[in-house]
């Protein structure tokens, strides 16, 4: 059974709170100690599939749970054992079960001489199930450990999961909790942070984008959703751990393509759906100018640097990514504005769809990417001649049409499209590193009265500006005169 659900973290200060909050709706209190079972290479884990046994009043209940395309969905399957507190595992019993894939059922089989005991999870569980509007939502909020080789993580959740009812009625649910106790989306699962602890880290790994499968028969609507979905999936797990505050620069750069991902489906796609709200792309570009400033100067210090000082540089003054705006990305993320934001698009993901005739999405989906081609090749006119703000506005398109591209190419033949993307991406690169010497040349001009050693930096950037805006405007030429992939549709 499929089904919708939200996790949220909570803040310390926030926790006691919010248990006698839900002790007032009567919620029940249980002991979970759950198992969970992988190879030791974690074979289950690469597939996207967990096995565990979970203990709770003295039964035990095993469940195969298998993740879905749609992240905010999953598959579960149970077997009880009752009153059996430490039963083996089970895997016959998923044999000739129809609704797991055959490739699981072989994964499954394959394993199961070597699946071990690799993490416990023993949490204080609070759970209560409430009637809104017409609709039943649960809410569940786990405190505990977990462990993993005498490793031991505190774990503190809550999640939240429609059981009957409207997208729109669980929205409007959860939104006061995250109002009232200051919660914040939580891209992560219990097993994921289960690994880290396995791996000794203490950030989050990044989450870059995923392949997106369009089908031909979509409608406009559902392929409009399938684009935000995936576009989430690459946000929330970076946006969870720069809100909890275990996160590198990588983590604010993919933050960045995952919102400008965002803002280019509605830019490119946004007239498929009646009920896109156009005060997202407003907010989008907020959150994105807000990551800005970090990512400019993460550029200057992890890129640019480099380079300078392998050029004879001197010692250059850097502002380090300082905890103040460690602080101010943090509390981005916690905003209300921005989990307002998410849950709006969630909402708008999983409403009914009333469009469900078949298209040629092919088709469809191309108008838009011609324009912005034929847009590009005009640019690329003249390129040596063209003023900064105009090479802005460039480089912003071939970003729009790459990840435009990434959304629909399912649709085509994969071979032209890796043809077309492999002479996009040069260009995009060469323009963006232009783009880097300039804002590097901005920082420094205004350093020099602090640091005079930004002399040189600025010297090395004047040489290697003219070099790299002419190796932009070769890969634009030859890109501007491709066969674009959807001739040979």
């Amino acid at each position: 059974m499929s089904k919708i659900e939200l996790k949220f973290q909570i803040p310390k200060d926030q926790t006691e709170l919010l248990i006698k909050a839900l002790q007032r709706k009567n919620a029940q209190k249980m002991q979970l100690h759950t198992n969970y079972y992988d190879s030791d290479d974690f074979k289950l884990s690469q597939h996207a599939v967990s096995l565990r046994q979970r203990l709770q009043d003295q039964n035990c209940v095993q469940s195969l749970n298998i993740q879905t395309q749609n992240q905010s969905k999953h598959s579960e399957f149970n077997i009880n054992f009752e009153q059996q507190t430490n039963p083996a595992l089970n895997l016959q019993a998923y044999k000739y079960n129809k609704h797991i894939d055959k490739n699981i059922i072989k994964l499954l089989n394959s394993l199961q001489n070597n699946l071990r005991l690799q993490f416990e999870i023993q949490v204080e569980r609070w759970v209560t199930i409430s009637s809104f509007q017409n609709s039943k939502i649960q809410v569940q909020l786990d405190q505990g450990q977990i462990s993993h080789n005498h490793q031991v993580k505190d774990l503190i959740e809550i999640k939240f999961q429609l059981q009957q009812g409207t997208i729109q009625d669980f929205i409007s649910f959860i939104f006061p909790y995250i109002k009232r106790y200051h919660l914040c989306l939580n891209g992560y699962t219990k097993l994921q942070q289960c690994y880290l602890l396995a791996q000794g880290l203490t950030e989050y790994p990044t989450q870059n984008q995923s392949t997106l499968q369009l089908k031909h028969h979509d409608s406009k609507a559902v392929a409009l959703k399938k684009m935000i979905q995936n576009c989430l999936e690459h946000l929330l797990p970076n946006s969870t751990a720069i809100a909890s505050g275990y996160f590198n620069s990588q983590h604010v750069h993919q933050a960045r393509v995952a919102i400008r991902r965002l803002r280019s489906a509605f830019s490119m796609f946004s007239n498929w759906s009646q009920h896109v709200d156009p005060i997202w792309t407003k907010q989008l570009a907020i959150i994105f100018r807000q990551l800005g400033t970090t990512r400019d100067l993460d550029v200057i210090a992890e890129e640019i640097v480099p380079k300078l000082l392998k050029a004879g540089a001197p010692e250059l003054k850097l502002p380090l990514s300082t905890q103040q705006t460690s602080i101010s990305l943090q509390q981005l993320f916690q905003s209300l504005d921005f989990n307002n934001l998410i849950l709006s698009l969630f909402q708008f993901i999983h409403q009914p769809n009333i469009d469900s005739s078949e298209k040629n999405n092919q088709k469809i989906s191309i108008k838009k990417i011609i324009q912005l081609h034929q847009h590009i090749q005009r640019d690329v006119q003249n390129l040596l001649e063209q003023d900064i703000t105009t090479l802005h506005r460039i480089r912003k398109r071939l970003k729009r049409l790459r990840y435009s591209i990434d959304f629909i190419s399912s649709l085509y033949k994969s071979s032209e499209v890796k043809r077309y993307l492999q002479t996009l991406k040069p260009a995009q690169d060469m323009l963006g590193q232009y783009n880097d010497l300039i804002l590097a040349e901005t920082f420094f001009r205004n350093n020099i009265k602090n640091d005079p050693n930004a002399w040189f930096a600025l010297g090395w950037i004047a040489a290697n500006q003219q070099h790299q805006l002419q190796q932009a405007a070769h890969y634009l030429q030859i890109f501007a005169n491709i066969r674009p992939f959807w001739h040979s549709a």
